[in-house]
Parts: structure tokens; sequence; C-alpha cells
């Protein structure tokens, strides 16, 4: 079905364009299907408050699929991708904040996942401030 070929879909489709890029992934389709899946919860607002909540659903099943499915490169930059959207308070912000935690904890003891959740988080908080609201208030949760 379709998650079983996702992560198949989001490879490059040629060698000339993975040594042009650099990466054997299309990273475009990667964000693009990132922002594509919170579209329509936060749209809906899945909460009394109106924030939607990643704690069950189809888009949250697609985020988990990618997590454990993707190898270590692809990972990283659909971990990046979600980090891309942590930024200032809103429904959206809010919605990759609490899939970010929810991939954490789902992770359970697959220790590499974690270990690349934290990366990316840390990679963003050791450059130089501002930093982005959404990204501190999702560092702070998971370091509770």
């Amino acid at each position: 079905g379709f998650l079983a070929e996702l992560p198949a879909a989001l490879l490059l489709p040629t060698t000339a364009d993975m040594l042009t890029s650099g990466t054997r992934f299309n990273v475009a389709a990667m964000n693009a299907l990132v922002l594509y899946v919170a579209a329509s919860p936060v749209a809906v607002g899945s909460s009394p408050t109106g924030a939607a909540q990643p704690a069950s659903g189809p888009g949250l099943e697609i985020l988990l699929k990618l997590s454990t499915d993707l190898d270590t490169e692809g990972r990283y930059l659909f971990l990046n991708a979600i980090a891309n959207q942590l930024r200032y308070p809103n429904s959206h912000t809010h919605y990759f904040s609490s899939a970010i935690l929810s991939l954490f904890q789902a992770a359970g003891d697959k220790d590499l996942i974690r270990e690349q959740i934290t990366r990316v988080l840390i990679e963003r908080l050791i450059v130089n401030k501002p930093h982005p609201w959404g990204l501190l208030v999702t560092f702070i949760e998971l370091i509770k």
C-alpha cells in the first residue's frame, strides 16, 4: 500500500540527480510531504483549544512509518523537515512539536531514532541566537 511504498517514493530517480544534490533523497518532496501531512489536522483543529494533536490519525502514522523505515540519512533529512516547522506560537508549530515528542516516545528502545531527534534539535540550538520559539519549547519538553 501507500505507506509501504512511501520511503522508496522519496528517493531521487537517477544517479545523476543523486550526484548533483549530494543525497539519495528528494529533499524538496520530503519537505513538502511533511508540510502536507499537517495541513489537514491543523486546518480542522482537532482539539477543543483549536490546536491539532498528532496523538493519533493518519498523519502521525505516516510520520511514524517514515521515522522507522528510512535509513539514517533519510531519517536525518526527514527530522530536519519537521524541525523546519518549529517556529512561532501557532497550531502548526504545536502540531509538529507534538509530533516530534510522539516520535521520540514511540521510538521506545530504538536509541538511534531518539539520538537523531535529539541531534537535530541540538544542532539548531547551538547556533547563534535567536532560536525559534517552537524549537525551544520542543527541546524543553523533550528533556523533561
